[in-house]
């Protein structure tokens, strides 16, 4: 079972990580404002290398969980993304440094207890 479950929360877990170097990227870009023109939106978003690294690991992401599709149902293996929001928040908190209020880490709760009970039902 917990090889089931690993298999599951790689690419979940990569697909957070994808987010987290998205986000540094795009905070290198700076805000988005068509504006600007799309030409120079695509331009400054497509040329920055963290924003490519992100995509990089959402195509790794994709290739990992059509594994996982092809091996789990789907009613045990979806449900399993919410552990991106723990990765998620967590990255946020100790890497960008992101201020965490006391409700968003109650509800990062409720969303552990949803995982473990799905993770128990897998047997």
């Amino acid at each position: 079972m917990i090889g089931r479950i690993l298999s599951i929360l790689i690419p979940v877990t990569a697909a957070a990580v994808g987010q987290m170097i998205l986000k540094i990227g795009m905070t290198q870009v700076g805000e988005l404002k068509f504006s600007d023109g799309l030409a120079n939106i695509f331009w400054r978003t497509f040329t920055n290398l963290y924003v490519l690294g992100g995509l990089a690991f959402f195509g790794v992401n994709a290739l990992l969980w059509l594994v996982v599709l092809s091996r789990e149902k789907l009613s045990f293996a979806y449900p399993m993304v919410a552990f991106a929001y723990i990765v998620t928040i967590l990255l946020s908190k100790f890497i960008l440094h992101e201020d965490i209020p006391l409700l968003r880490w109650s509800g990062l709760a409720v969303i552990i207890v949803g995982i473990l009970m799905i993770a128990k039902s897998s047997t």
